[in-house]
Formats: C-alpha cells, structure tokens, sequence
C-alpha cells in the first residue's frame, strides 16, 4: 500500500474512534448528589456548591439548618446569682474593730454595712444597724480567737510631760488631747504622777484624791477636812500669812491670811448660820482702807456658827452680803473682800474659833480640805465649788 493509501486509512480509523467517543459521552448518565437536575445551568450548580460548603449566611436554608443544629448544641442557661446575705451582728449586739467585723463577714459568706469600710474604726452593733464609734488613733483591738466582744481602740503610750507634779486625773485629760495614754492610770488616777528621768511614776499617793492646779502650779494631795478654802472654786487662794507667824499669835494663832484683791467674793468654807454680821467701818472712815493697831476693833466681819458650835470668822471685808439668822452652805457667798480693820493690804483673815460671847476669840487648830499645810507663799486652787 503506497503512502497515500495508508494516511487515508489511519485518518478513517482516527475519525471513527472519535465518532465513537462522542456516542458514549451522549448515552452516559451524569452523576449529581440530591438529585439536581443535571439540565440546570452549571453555573447555578457550581454557586450553590460553593454556598453549601462554605455556609454562607445569605442562604436561608443554610441559615435556618444552622440555627437549628447550634440551637441543640447550645448548653443549658445557668441560673441567676443570688446576692449575698445580709451580716446583721455576726456576733451580737457590741463594739467591733473594723477588721474583726471583715474577716467575720469572709468566713460566713455574707455582706456588711457599707458603712463598714476601715479596719482602724470601732464600731458599734446593735440590732443589725451599724454605727461609727470611733476613729483609732492608735490600733483597734480584739481577740480573734474569742467570741467575746470587748473591741476597743488602744493608744499608744505617752512621753512624760510632767515637769514637777500632776494630779493622775489632770495628766489624764492632757492625754486624751494627746491621743495617748498614760501606762498608770485610771490606777493611779487620785495620785500625783511625776517623770524622774522621763518614766512615768507615782510621786505621792493621795488618800482623798488631790487638786487640780492651774497650768504651771504644781498639784498636791488633798488634804482630809471639811473645811475648803474661802474662794469659789477654781480661784487660786495666795497665803500671805499662815498659823503663828508673823501677826498671827494670841487668838489669831490658828489664822490664814490670804491675799486677794479689793472686791473678790468671798465664800463660806464651811455650812452654818449666820451667827454676826458687823459693817463698822463704811466708805470714808479712817479703818475703811486699812489701818494701824488702833483700827484693830473696826474690821468689818461676818461670823457663821457650825453645827458642831464652832465660828468661823472673816475678816477685813469691805462689807458682808448676808443677814443674822441666814443659813449658809459651803461656797455660798457671804461678803465682799477689802482692808477694813488693822490691815496692811487688801485680804481676808479667816479662823475658826470657839465661842465666846465676843466677835473675837481664841483660834482653834484647823485645815483645809485641798491642802494640808498651808504656809505663808503657799497657793492652792480651791476646790469649793458649792452651791
């Protein structure tokens, strides 16, 4: 077979192999998951495929079968939280650190006042209401381990401030201005409190308490009597003559003398009735304002008679303010002071004396409640507060 011959044949066979394979591809069925209607545009196929595999949220059905398998998927919903229950008292009715009443409300799970918030403030309880009681300058306080309620704030310790002596209920209220304490009381409270080497100390132990002087005046004991000074109290009363010095011997033995200026109140320092009341001496007479020996008869004076039948003279007053007959108390006002009398300045002598049947008697020994020993340069505060 010449060339021709064999190219023709080969294309012949070539074509109806190829004829062949186009008749299969027309007769076989075509393949689609769900039944799609191989017919349908390929495009349309091909997009909603892409849709089906990626979820898009455009497709309802995609959505609406979503929503449904998350939906049984999702967990149950978790109930609503409970607030926490109210404290009240933890521990009753009482005082509370601050930091007792928070570590109170951890433990048990439950909720304080708001007004709760400072571990340094005593607060008070009662009936579930909180209250502040007070803001520790120092600490708060309490036992964790006991149940017992005896919170309370705790000062720190003061440096000795007293220079010579104290009464222990002055020092006291110097140290609450402080904000601090003093190790030795309410023990030694009545006492005189000193500072040897800048300790705190007991410099004498009162039996009856003692007085509380001005700033810069040492305080002393007081003394055991029912006598207190002739002065409202808290006048300071200045002795300028005491017992058997100087004047004072004979009747006037037993005698206090005590400066003061013309016109001070001067009060009974003892209750009693008034037993004499003389005004011998008025404005413009020679003894009014004070005078030699010959004015010895002419000091005006007020006498109160005791239950006990003692007097208690005053003297050199520039006038008496009560009637014969008036019963007085202790620190009622009886007169004004002056310099009537045998007087070389303005004051008022006082003694208590027996009765005689004369405004002046012997002296008898006696002694003031504040102090006593009184001397001649002593001052005292007076403690006759009376009525």
């Amino acid at each position: 077979m010449d060339i021709e011959s064999r190219t023709q044949s080969l294309l012949l066979t070539l074509l109806t192999s190829l004829i062949l394979l186009t008749g299969c591809a027309a007769e076989t069925e075509v393949f689609t998951p769900g039944g799609i209607d191989p017919s349908e545009n390929s495009a349309t196929n091909n997009s909603t495929g892409d849709d089906a595999a990626h979820g898009d949220p455009d497709d309802a059905g995609g959505a609406d079968a979503g929503s449904e398998e998350d939906a049984s998927m999702q967990p149950d919903a978790e109930p609503p939280v409970e607030p926490p229950v109210h404290c009240g008292c933890p521990l009753g009715d009482g005082p509370y650190c601050g930091a007792r009443a928070t570590a109170l409300a951890a433990d048990a799970g439950c909720a304080l006042d708001p007004l709760v918030t400072r571990d340094d403030m005593l607060y008070g309880c009662e009936s579930g209401v909180w209250t502040e009681i007070e803001a520790c300058s120092g600490e708060c306080q309490f036992d964790e381990t006991s149940s017992l309620l005896d919170d309370l704030c705790v000062l720190p310790e003061c440096e000795c401030f007293v220079q010579v002596a104290w009464c222990g209920s002055g020092a006291a209220k110097e140290a609450r201005d402080r904000g601090c304490k003093i190790p030795l009381l309410p023990a030694h409270r009545g006492d005189i409190l000193h500072c040897p080497g800048g300790e705190w100390a007991v410099k004498q132990t009162c039996d009856d308490g003692c007085v509380e002087a001005p700033a810069g005046t040492p305080d002393v004991c007081k003394g055991e009597s029912e006598y207190l000074l002739p002065l409202k109290c808290p006048a300071v009363a200045n002795c300028t003559n005491g017992n058997n010095t100087g004047t004072h011997t004979g009747k006037d033995h037993y005698a206090y003398d005590f400066g003061m200026p013309i016109g001070t109140n001067v009060v009974a320092f003892r209750s009693g009735r008034v037993f004499r009341v003389r005004d011998v001496s008025g404005p413009g007479s020679a003894c009014y304002t004070g005078g030699s020996t010959s004015c010895a008869n002419y000091a005006n004076t007020v006498e109160i008679k005791h239950d006990d039948g003692t007097i208690g003279l005053y003297m050199h007053l520039q006038r008496g303010t009560v009637t014969v007959g008036d019963r007085i108390q202790q620190g009622q006002k009886i007169g004004v002071s002056g310099n009537s009398g045998w007087s070389t300045g303005p004051h008022t002598h006082v003694q208590v004396q027996s009765n005689c049947g004369s405004w002046w008697c012997q002296s008898i020994p006696f002694r003031f409640g504040e102090r006593a020993s009184i001397t001649r340069g002593t001052s005292i505060v007076s403690q006759n507060c009376g009525p």
